[in-house]
């Protein structure tokens, strides 16, 4: 049962740092290319008519970098959030103290 339990937390911790190389890594490299085309898109803004048209721009030049990168930044830090959050939950488990009866056993017969 205490193996199983550090399989499982060995799982998790291993597909949390798995999930940083494969998603952490290249959302930030879609990131910041993200920002540089949308600032360029939205510098170009020089009356309030421009507005839409460059914020559109905008949005199809880099928001979706942004958008993607984003998404792929934030799966690592939910995978270590749940990690984080199996192993308070097997710690405390483990603090409660055996009663000595065990679910196993029979129901007593009543008088």
């Amino acid at each position: 049962m205490a193996g199983m339990k550090k399989d499982k937390k060995k799982t998790i911790m291993i597909l949390a740092l798995v999930s940083i190389l494969i998603c952490g890594c290249p959302g930030c490299f879609l990131i910041l290319p993200g920002i540089n085309s949308f600032m360029a898109a939205v510098n170009s803004i020089e009356s309030f008519e421009d507005l839409l048209a460059d914020l559109g721009e905008g949005f199809l030049q880099g928001g979706w970098m942004l958008f993607l990168g984003g998404i792929l930044v934030l799966v690592p830090f939910v995978l270590v959030i749940i990690a984080v959050l199996i192993r308070s939950k097997d710690q405390d488990l483990e603090k409660l103290e055996p009663t000595g009866v065990s679910k196993d056993d029979p129901i007593p017969p009543t008088s």
